[in-house]
């Protein structure tokens, strides 16, 4: 361990704490999502909705003044997924230089975390993917959590992750970008 993690260790440890704040990462978290052919039944009263239920490792990315001070019913969370993971799906992080523009932030929607050694073991890092955003209702969140163990990502590095996100939603597409030959007296 470097200097530098001994002075700002990454996580804390949570034992039967039913508070929420941005970073915590919520392992075995069940989400409800339309299936397809649902689509047209939600625009019709009365219609039979079709959904699939999918267990993932989550951290919460609401602002954990919201959370505290129940500003907000409805809780952002983004997938948390190991860095061996995100290899074995995308070919480009199987290069050192993909890892690399990762480890730098050169990747917008994903946002690289140190070791978390979930279910007490030393594993991979993570990566939490901005590409799929979901909302659920707080008090659920209060009740998965309650009386199980889980990791909080601490300062600064929650505040960093933080900005990844905002950084991720600020981007612009321009349709294109300023043509120096074009503009007189330059």
């Amino acid at each position: 361990m470097s200097e530098y993690d001994s002075t700002y260790p990454w996580y804390q440890t949570l034992t039967d704490e039913k508070s929420l704040e941005q970073g915590d990462i919520i392992e075995n978290c069940k989400v409800l999502l339309f299936k397809p052919e649902s689509y047209e039944g939600l625009l019709s009263e009365g219609s039979s909705i079709a959904v699939d239920v999918f267990s993932k490792t989550f951290i919460i990315m609401s602002q954990s003044c919201d959370l505290m001070n129940d500003k907000i019913d409805s809780v952002i969370v983004c997938p948390l997924l190991s860095l061996a993971e995100l290899k074995s799906n995308n070919e480009y992080y199987q290069s050192s230089s993909g890892r690399e523009e990762l480890r730098k932030g050169n990747q917008p929607a994903y946002h690289l975390l140190n070791n978390v050694g979930l279910h007490g073991a030393d594993e991979d890092f993570y990566c939490v993917s901005f590409y799929h955003i979901y909302s659920l209702p707080k008090s659920y969140l209060q009740k998965l959590v309650g009386g199980r163990e889980r990791k909080r990502l601490l300062p600064p590095y929650k505040e960093h992750l933080s900005q990844s996100f905002a950084r991720y939603f600020m981007r612009v597409g321009l349709p294109s970008g300023i043509c120096f030959n074009e503009i007189k007296n330059y």
